[in-house]
């Protein structure tokens, strides 16, 4: 009877739960970047504890805070320092490549978005 307690939110709101887990992990991911050229380890920490929190509380973490986050390694990646971003129009997309471990995401970029943001030609 002692044993786990199964229902964390007990009494609050979903909308507030989920307000205050997107504020901790948004927290979390700037230390974690502020970090990243300093201390690896406590940056791969924060990024683990915002995933955690992402994962406990059903609230999904923002695309352009995810592009930055290696699956790999687990590190805030930061362009520049231990990233490498590439922009490949008519192939792949966008390339960010992890320097420490080596992972490579892709996102495409289709020709029809360039085109309605009028950056085409």
């Amino acid at each position: 009877m002692g044993g786990k307690n199964i229902r964390r939110n007990y009494g609050k709101t979903r909308a507030a739960v989920a307000s205050v887990a997107a504020e901790r992990f948004q927290i979390l991911l700037d230390q974690a970047k502020k970090m990243a050229w300093t201390d690896e380890k406590l940056s791969r920490r924060y990024v683990n504890l915002a995933r955690k929190i992402s994962s406990r509380t059903k609230v999904r973490i923002p695309r352009e805070s995810k592009m930055y986050l290696c699956k790999g390694c687990g590190l805030a990646l930061v362009p520049g320092h231990n990233a490498k971003i590439r922009l490949h129009a008519h192939t792949t997309g966008i390339v960010i490549s992890c320097l420490s471990c080596g992972a490579v995401k892709r996102y495409p970029v289709s020709a029809r978005i360039v085109a309605n943001k009028g950056l085409a030609r």
